[in-house]
């Protein structure tokens, strides 16, 4: 399943080769749910699930809330939205009998890190460039600029592969009163670190400037998962898994997987 063309200008997102729609696809017992970034859409996560579906793996990959519109769309967002977006897709496919694992890229990786807190019978987390801690010094003052700018420009893009860009959806900006409230979720989720109890598999680049090793060593040493593996890229940007090092973000995750 490659990424459908979306050249349509919507709002005050950014053009984009790639359609923002969310996708599924059917497979064998194991379901996985892959949760796209902030500001995102799925199709940064289409490589992935194309080979994860090669490999006989379902795959559902959904919108998050307020995102694949325009940006006024995201403003008014909640977490809470988002968390339960994501349990309504995992107690559906469990109710299904499939066995499910969740993964995220960025802010997906922590809401795949809640799922697996919120929902034990989900039977693995996988999260890809989890920013436990932000590597982006806004993130400090991103309550004053709150008060003082409705919305503050995106990272620059550290893309390794040019050819990423025409694999994403993204907005170009960020709006700032959601970036607190995400920043307050992903401090809720570092306290409670310890509450994740299934296999997780982590993976994140030396190269990405928006999360920092503290934070993905933080994770490691907080959780409460028995089995932990980390695989650090050193060719990718942040947006690991559609950047030049996507099919060792593949294989790793297969290799995983099949361990279950």
């Amino acid at each position: 399943m490659g990424s459908p063309e979306f050249r349509q200008h919507v709002g005050s997102a950014e053009v984009m080769a790639a359609s923002p729609e969310p996708f599924s696809m059917p497979g064998g017992p194991i379901t996985v749910v892959l949760l796209h970034g902030y500001t995102g859409a799925p199709a940064e996560l289409s490589l992935l699930a194309e080979a994860l579906h090669q490999h006989g793996f379902a795959v559902e990959a959904p919108l998050l809330v307020g995102h694949g519109t325009c940006l006024e769309d995201l403003m008014p967002v909640q977490p809470s939205q988002w968390l339960e977006q994501v349990d309504v897709v995992v107690d559906r496919l469990l109710d299904h009998g499939q066995r499910v694992v969740v993964a995220g890229l960025s802010l997906g990786s922590i809401l795949a890190i809640q799922a697996g807190m919120r929902r034990p019978a989900v039977e693995a987390v996988i999260a890809y460039s989890p920013p436990i801690v932000s590597g982006d010094p806004r993130a400090l003052i991103a309550p004053l600029l709150s008060l003082l700018l409705p919305s503050v420009p995106r990272p620059a893009d550290d893309f390794v592969d040019p050819a990423t860009a025409e694999r994403l959806w993204k907005y170009p900006r960020w709006p700032s009163r959601c970036c607190v409230r995400v920043l307050a979720l992903i401090a809720s989720t570092r306290r409670h670190l310890a509450n994740l109890h299934q296999p997780l598999l982590v993976i994140a680049s030396t190269r990405d400037k928006v999360i920092t090793r503290r934070g993905v060593e933080l994770l490691l040493h907080r959780t409460g998962s028995e089995r932990v593996q980390v695989h650090w890229l050193e060719g990718s940007g942040h947006v690991v898994t559609a950047d030049a090092e996507w099919k060792t973000v593949a294989d790793q995750t297969l290799i995983f997987l099949k361990d279950l």
